[in-house]
């Protein structure tokens, strides 16, 4: 399980957006890039996806234009961390079993079965995952099926970092990466069964799900990301929509008012779902009075 390790240690990241199945086309007109003001401070909020196609570079000239306006970048979580050892070490145990234990040991047969046929539809054996956990084996499942669509390039979140890197940008982020690793390590506590089921589920409709969120998120239309991308999750997933968007947007949300309280400008770069809707960012900042301007191909003045 070379592979699973290998990409493991680096996407914890990025499979916050692939849970949201929040992808890119390249339809243009406006953006999702918001600049937040109030009074005389204020800051950009860009919706992002954590990994993406070759054809989505050049990414809209919106995030450009964000990050030359901005004095520092701030990220979802401490990018440069994924590359430690300490990270890494705190991932294995996450996506694997433990010594002497299987995946299947911990599958009911109908969820094994289910699993041993999706993996012979990509020419694996039914034993490839035995050495996973039911988290590890969603994570890997669902890097293939992405990869295999054509996502193999770095997210504009790992790609403004970068830029960051090289110039000596401040950079700060909203949560560390104990609280992600803590967040993948809760997925199969519970019940690892519903875990591979719900990943099975998602893959097997991802091709439209895809088509969509990635037309609604390239155009900036905000309304029709909530229709792609969170009606169902709210309906059908609740949870997992209070645990992806509602707590993490609550937790966030005091930070983007204490960076509004400065005269510095940030460049706030989160998933894409994580701005739109009832418990969105975007609407949060509206209820307190802040003027939220989206961003088009011309610098907002």
């Amino acid at each position: 399980m070379d592979l699973t390790i290998k990409n493991s240690v680096r996407i914890t990241y990025r499979v916050m957006a692939l849970l949201l199945l929040s992808f890119v086309s390249h339809s243009l007109a406006a953006s999702s890039v918001f600049k937040v003001t109030k009074g005389q401070n204020s800051i950009y909020l860009g919706g992002t996806f954590h990994i993406l196609t070759e054809e989505d570079y050049p990414l809209p000239a919106a995030y450009q234009m964000a990050y030359d306006a901005a004095d520092e970048l701030v990220f979802e979580t401490d990018i440069g961390a994924f590359e430690t050892p300490t990270f890494q070490q705190k991932m294995l145990p996450i996506i694997m079993q433990a010594a002497g234990e299987k995946l299947s040991d911990k599958l009911l047969p109908d969820t094994l079965e289910a699993l041993h046929e999706y993996l012979q539809t990509l020419g694996l054996p039914k034993g490839q995952f035995e050495d996973l956990s039911a988290t590890g084996a969603m994570l890997t499942l669902t890097i293939m099926e992405y990869r295999r669509k054509g996502f193999t390039s770095e997210g504009v979140d790992e790609y403004f970092y970068a830029m960051g890197k090289k110039a000596k940008t401040a950079i700060s982020w909203l949560e560390s990466v104990d609280t992600q690793l803590a967040f993948l390590d809760s997925f199969d506590d519970e019940d690892p069964n519903a875990l591979i089921e719900y990943t099975l589920k998602e893959l097997d409709k991802s091709d439209e799900l895809i088509s969509k969120i990635h037309s609604a998120w390239r155009k900036g239309d905000m309304s029709a990301l909530v229709q792609a991308g969170m009606v169902e999750m709210m309906r059908d997933h609740p949870q997992i929509y209070k645990d992806l968007i509602v707590t993490r947007n609550e937790a966030w949300y005091p930070q983007l008012l204490e960076m509004l309280k400065d005269a510095d400008t940030e460049y706030v770069l989160v998933g894409a779902l994580h701005l739109p809707g009832e418990d969105g960012l975007l609407t949060k900042l509206k209820k307190d009075g802040f003027i939220v301007q989206q961003i088009n191909q011309a610098p907002a003045n």
